[in-house]
């Protein structure tokens, strides 16, 4: 099976320099986000909204998809049902020009630090990770439950040569949640400006999309199939 087939979500988040207008113009954000003329989304694909004092959250109960605005991030959850490739277009051609040419323009969201993407894959229970966690207490602990593990490795930045004098660099983790009958397994590909860009426009996130589906599809698959070879060889 491809592992892009196991893909059950995608998380995009963009994050800015902290503002404390966003509270004050959220809801004509999400006016525009629900009936612009240029949104890509709209009331069916989200028909409820939640509030808080910093947040707003526009959902929908039944694909679990949400977009979630407050004064430091925009982030969205994509609901994935063997449609990776579909959605990820979708996400790079649409959602991403929205969020350029009018969200963020129009709004005056500047100043961005972040953009990262997560792609979560449900996956087969793998035997190694009881292994792992012996390993890691020394032979004390084994035949443990809802075995959580996170780590990160930072990447140089090559984009930065394309803004002279710089310091981006990207960071990569990985989560592994234990479920009932299966693993959650996350890939976190997040690109940090710094310093920051003012205007998204400027931000070649295109690039940046583009660089984390080709890390998933290499170098994270790579570490994923030898993490679940026992596993899949059941």
């Amino acid at each position: 099976m491809d592992s892009k087939q196991k893909i059950v979500g995608i998380t995009f988040g963009i994050r800015f320099n902290r503002s404390f207008r966003v509270p004050e113009i959220s809801g004509e954000m999400i006016d525009d986000i629900l009936y612009g003329n240029k949104t890509p989304f709209g009331t069916e694909f989200f028909p409820k909204v939640q509030e808080t004092a910093r947040e707003k959250t526009l959902f929908n109960n039944k694909t679990n998809e949400y977009l979630r605005i407050n004064t430091d991030d925009i982030i969205l959850g994509i609901e994935i049902k063997d449609d990776f490739e579909k959605k990820f277009e979708w996400l790079k051609n649409e959602v991403l020009t929205y969020f350029k040419d009018i969200l963020f323009k129009e709004y005056g969201l500047k100043n961005i630090r972040r953009v990262g993407i997560v792609f979560s894959h449900k996956v087969e229970k793998d035997p190694n990770l009881d292994s792992a966690i012996k390993v890691l207490t020394k032979n004390k602990i084994d035949g443990v439950d809802n075995v959580n593990i996170s780590f990160s490795k930072k990447l140089p930045a090559t984009d930065a040569l394309v803004r002279k004098n710089v310091n981006d660099y990207k960071n990569t983790i990985y989560n592994i949640t234990e479920m009932d009958n299966s693993i959650l397994a996350e890939l976190d590909y997040q690109y940090y400006y710094n310093p920051p860009i003012e205007d998204l426009r400027e931000c070649f996130i295109d690039k940046v999309l583009a660089d984390a589906k080709t890390f998933l599809e290499g170098s994270y698959y790579n570490w994923l199939k030898l993490e679940n070879k026992n596993a899949e060889d059941k």
